[in-house]
C-alpha cells in the first residue's frame, strides 16, 4: 500500500516570562533596606529634638515647650513614622509579589494545518483541516523543586493528536489536560520527573518511532549535562484494570553527547502485560500489531481482539548536529526491534532538517524515510 500525505502549517507561538519589570531584584532590596534604615532612627530623632528644644528655652531664660506644643511635635513624628513603616510593608509585599512573577513562565501556541492523503486504491484522495491550540504554565518552586501543566486540544479518546478537525457542523472542539507534572533536582545533572509528562528519551532528529504528541504518565528519572554520558530510567502505567494485571512501560536508555555535534544513544522498552490481553482501548483498531480474537479474557471464544505477542523493544538512535554553510544542519537515523516475535518485528528510520523555523524570521526544510514492521 501507497499512502502519501503533504501538509501546510501556519503556526503562532507565544511564550512570556511574566510581566516586564523596571526593578532588579537587588534594586528592590537596596530600597528596602534604606527604609529599614529610616524607620531605625526616628526614636533617636525625636530623643535629639526634645533635648534641642529644652536647651534652647534655657538658654532664652523660657520655660519649655507647652506639653500640647510638644505633643504637637511628637504626633507630627510619630505620623511620619507610620508612613514610612508603611512604605516598607508596602515595599516588601511588592518585592514578594514581584518575586513570585519571576518565577513563573507561560507558554502557547495556535496553529492552523491543511492535510491531503493520496491513498493507493481509494476512489478519491482525502483532505482535512486541522487546529491546535496549546496553553501552559511552568512555576519555579524552589532552587530544586519544579511544576508544570498545560492544556490544548485533541481528540480525548486518542493520546496520540492535539489536533482536531474541522468537522462536525462547526461544534465546539475538545480541550484537556495535556501536561501535569513535578519536577525534582535532588543534585547537579539529576532530574526526577512525576506525573503526566513529556517523554524523556533521547530521540534522533525527528524520528517516528514514538508519536510527538504522547505523553506518558509516571515516574522518569534522568542523569546527565549536555554533552558527555547521559542515562534515563522510567516506569509508566499504560493500562490500569480492575480485574486483570496492569498494562505497564518499564524502560532505560544510555547515550553518549560528544562535542563535536554526534550523539549516539541505545534503550530497552519492556512492555508489561500487553501479550494474550485485549487491546488498548483508546482505539478499535491494534494499530497495525498482530491479534487474535478470543472471549472478553482472551480465551476461548468470543469477540475480543488480543495482542498475540509480547513487546519488548530494543532501539539504537544517532544523530549528527552541524552546518552547511551558515544554515543549521541535522543529520540523523535509528534502528528498533521487538524481541517478542521471530519475524516482521524490526524498523529503521534515516533523515535530515536544514535550517531551523523556531528561530525568528528562519526557516526549515527536511525529509524523512522511516519503514516499521507490523509487530516492530
Amino acid at each position: 500500500m501507497r499512502n502519501i500525505m503533504t501538509a501546510s502549517v501556519l503556526g503562532l507561538v507565544l511564550t512570556a516570562p511574566g510581566p516586564a519589570l523596571a526593578a532588579t531584584p537587588e534594586q528592590d532590596r537596596a530600597e528596602i533596606e534604606e527604609l529599614k534604615r529610616q524607620v531605625s532612627v526616628l526614636p533617636m530623632l525625636l530623643a535629639r529634638i526634645e533635648q534641642l528644644e529644652k536647651s534652647n528655652a534655657a538658654m532664652q531664660g523660657q520655660a519649655p515647650p507647652a506639653g500640647a506644643a510638644l505633643e504637637t511635635r511628637v504626633a507630627a513624628a510619630e505620623e511620619s513614622r507610620d508612613r514610612q513603616t508603611d512604605q516598607f510593608a508596602q515595599g516588601l509585599a511588592s518585592s514578594s509579589a514581584m518575586d513570585w512573577a519571576r518565577n513563573i513562565k507561560w507558554n502557547g501556541d495556535i496553529r492552523y494545518r491543511h492535510e491531503q492523503f493520496d491513498i493507493e486504491g481509494a476512489s478519491s484522495d482525502r483532505v482535512r483541516h486541522r487546529i491546535r491550540a496549546r496553553l501552559g504554565m511552568d512555576a519555579r518552586i524552589s532552587n530544586t523543586l519544579a511544576a508544570g501543566f498545560q492544556i490544548a486540544t485533541g481528540e480525548l479518546g486518542d493520546p496520540r493528536t492535539t489536533n482536531a478537525t474541522l468537522d462536525d457542523a462547526g461544534r465546539r472542539k475538545e480541550i484537556g489536560l495535556d501536561l501535569a507534572y513535578i519536577d525534582w533536582r535532588p543534585r547537579a545533572n539529576t532530574l526526577v520527573t512525576l506525573g503526566k509528562q513529556k517523554m524523556p528519551w533521547f530521540r534522533a532528529g525527528n524520528s517516528l518511532f514514538f508519536d510527538n504528541d504522547l505523553n506518558p504518565e509516571g515516574v522518569a528519572v534522568q542523569y546527565g549535562g549536555r554533552t558527555g554520558p547521559f542515562a534515563k530510567a522510567w516506569g509508566y502505567w499504560v493500562e490500569e484494570m480492575s480485574a486483570a494485571a496492569d498494562a505497564n512501560l518499564l524502560g532505560a536508555q544510555f547515550g553518549f553527547a560528544f562535542d563535536g555535534g554526534l550523539t549516539l544513544a541505545a534503550g530497552y522498552w519492556d512492555y508489561g502485560a500487553i501479550q494474550d490481553q485485549p487491546i488498548l482501548n483508546f482505539s478499535a483498531s491494534p494499530a497495525g500489531n498482530s491479534t487474535f480474537t478470543a472471549g472478553a479474557d482472551c480465551t476461548g471464544v468470543g469477540t475480543t481482539r488480543c495482542y498475540t505477542y509480547d513487546y519488548n523493544i530494543a532501539i539504537v538512535d544517532a544523530q549528527w548536529n552541524g552546518k552547511i554553510g551558515a544554515m543549521p544542519f541535522l543529520l540523523f537515523g535509528g534502528y528498533m526491534e521487538n524481541m517478542g516475535p521471530d519475524e516482521l518485528n524490526s524498523g529503521y528510520n534515516l533523515g535530515f532538517l536544514l535550517g531551523k523555523s523556531s528561530d525568528p524570521g528562519s526557516w526549515e526544510f527536511g525529509a524523512l524515510y522511516q519503514d516499521v514492521e507490523r509487530d516492530a
